[in-house]
């Protein structure tokens, strides 16, 4: 596996509220289209709750890396790999070199990624609100990494965190 970095790009509110129920807990248009703006063209790598809440079409133009503890068989869509471990993402040996791959979620793939040091730099849309929730992204993990505000608007705030 070759990628040109490891990013998580995350949605969270301040106590890191990032779901509900198996999905956003808000409705911001203006955050999906940054999240598909970055990730267009690029691997996205994430757990099997995340995966199905996203559009099928969103396949078209990502690689997606879905962990699943579920069988699946062969897959239609060539864009699509599962896989059960963090050794097999490690292994993976058919992807394009030199992309870029985001992490998106759920929390518990946010966690192993950051418990192995495997993110360098971390995209967090963080929104003002809180929101009722039961999925958390583990805010503390980058609560020492610098950090640099990106934009700002009225409901939230996009900042960039870089790996010590």
């Amino acid at each position: 596996m070759s990628f040109k970095k490891i990013y998580a790009i995350i949605a969270c509110d301040p106590a890191g509220v990032m779901g509900k129920e198996g999905k956003l807990p808000w409705h911001c248009p203006e955050d999906l289209e940054h999240f598909s703006n970055i990730t267009r063209n690029h691997v996205i790598v994430m757990g099997y709750l995340t995966f199905l809440s996203l559009p099928k079409s969103y396949f078209d133009q990502r690689i997606g890396i879905v962990f699943s503890r579920r069988e699946h068989p062969t897959n239609e869509n060539h864009n699509l790999i599962f896989i059960n471990s963090l050794d097999s993402f490690m292994s993976l040996k058919h992807l394009p070199n030199e992309k870029d791959c985001y992490v998106i979620g759920g929390a518990q793939i946010c966690r192993l990624f950051l418990e192995k040091n495997l993110i360098d730099e971390l995209i967090l849309t963080q929104f003002k609100k809180r929101y009722d929730g039961d999925v958390f992204f583990p805010l503390s993990f980058i609560h020492t990494w610098p950090c640099q505000k990106v934009q700002e608007s009225d409901a939230f705030t996009i900042h960039r965190y870089l790996k010590l």
